[in-house]
């Protein structure tokens, strides 16, 4: 071992210790700097990888659309089925083998890992779609297809961690609370409610769980988070007779998102505060005026308050970076 890996070794060891990372992406760095060297070629593999499977995923599209509405619906579930199977397959190539789809600890490189991870997120919504035709999209288990595309986006993830794997299982979980609340409560006047709060729920669980390291994408957790309960914090607005609770729940997530980036030195987290002020004050100021300040003077108090939320994301940056050190 050089001096220069030992002392690589002996940063990564510290920095574990402390916390700030896990021992698997320690892992992950280690194996990035040794391979340092082959990283552009290992990316040009990658992105012809990717396009390879793009082509031959549009062509297998192009055949079946044409044939599609002529197919029986067995056939249909058994096609999509099918394809599942076949992407499940090729990640388990891609990633050498089950004995490597171990989770954290399988040690497949990263080009591998995040084409297996792209495999596995489409088996999640090819499988969706086998459940929902056989189903024939059934009104009363509408919640059925999602769920179960859940499970296999959930366990594609947890065998073979990558971030599309995330994106695939935050998709589902989020689409599965509107499809069980429409199946629970029909027709009912306070959806936007129940469904904006479920979702902020949803986001700030999603951020938690980044937070404590059991997302092994920790920074995509913890935009992935706080994007859904904003959007949440949006849909409660839409709750007729009681906006000034999608005003006070905007302006919460962006508060919450500015006080966690003083433990969670995430970027993200000081963009969503930002942005969550710039689009909850401005809303709310123009629902206690009932519209009669203008939108040229909306458009000044937004970009005023930008500005000031800014100057307060600086001020926490910089409050925040020394312990860094």
């Amino acid at each position: 071992m050089s001096g220069t890996e030992g002392a690589h070794d002996e940063a990564l060891r510290g920095l574990v210790e402390r916390g700030v990372l896990s021992g698997w992406q320690a892992d992950q760095v280690r194996a990035a700097l040794a391979a340092g060297p082959r990283r552009a070629g290992a990316r040009w593999t990658e992105v012809v990888g990717y396009i390879g499977g793009g082509l031959v995923l549009a062509g297998a599209c192009a055949l079946v659309g044409a044939s599609w509405s002529e197919l029986d619906r067995p056939v249909r579930v058994a096609l999509l089925a099918a394809l599942a199977v076949v992407a499940v397959a090729g990640a388990l190539v891609m990633a050498g083998g089950p004995q490597n789809m171990r989770g954290r600890r399988g040690g497949v490189p990263t080009v591998r890992r995040r084409i297996g991870g792209v495999l596995l997120a489409l088996a999640s919504v090819l499988a969706a779609f086998a459940v929902g035709e056989a189903l024939e999209y059934d009104g009363d288990l509408t919640w059925l297809p999602v769920l179960v595309g859940l499970a296999v986006a959930a366990a594609g993830y947890a065998a073979l961690p990558s971030a599309v794997g995330q994106v695939a299982v935050w998709g589902m979980a989020a689409g599965l609370v509107p499809a069980l609340i429409d199946t629970w409560w029909p027709q009912t006047h306070h959806f936007s409610l129940i469904l904006g709060s479920a979702w902020i729920a949803l986001g700030a669980a999603w951020a938690a769980l980044a937070a404590a390291g059991v997302l092994a994408e920790r920074r995509l957790g913890l935009g992935l988070g706080p994007a859904l309960a904003l959007v949440g914090s949006q849909f409660v607005l839409a709750w007729d007779g009681y906006a000034y609770w999608g005003y006070g729940a905007t302006l919460a997530v962006a508060a919450a998102c500015l006080a966690f980036y003083r433990w969670e030195r995430s970027a993200v987290l000081l963009v969503f505060g930002v942005l969550g002020i710039t689009v909850g004050l401005p809303e709310l100021v123009w629902d206690l005026t009932d519209g009669a300040i203008g939108a040229a003077a909306v458009l000044l108090l937004a970009g005023a308050v930008l500005l000031v939320a800014s100057w307060l994301g600086l001020r926490t940056h910089r409050r925040a970076k020394p312990a860094a050190g």
